[in-house]
């Protein structure tokens, strides 16, 4: 995980856990935060490879676009 991503991801982990009360936070153990970071992170990986695919499609088109058609000399 890359240093800004586990940044973000110990941010919603931290304001996560600030909207519980206590007693649930201490039900709680560090494997279940370890485990949802590692969910947080996917879902992160998983938006960043699609972003990545959609940016690749739109530069592909573009790149089309710009040779213009062939006039078939």
């Amino acid at each position: 995980m890359a240093e800004n991503q586990r940044q973000v991801v110990t941010e919603i982990i931290d304001n996560f856990k600030s909207r519980l009360s206590k007693s649930v936070r201490e039900q709680i153990g560090s494997a279940q935060f370890d485990d949802l970071a590692i969910m947080i992170d996917e879902a992160i990986n998983t938006e960043i490879a699609s972003a990545a695919d959609m940016l690749e499609n739109v530069t592909r088109k573009l790149r089309e676009s710009a040779r213009g058609p062939e006039l078939g000399l």
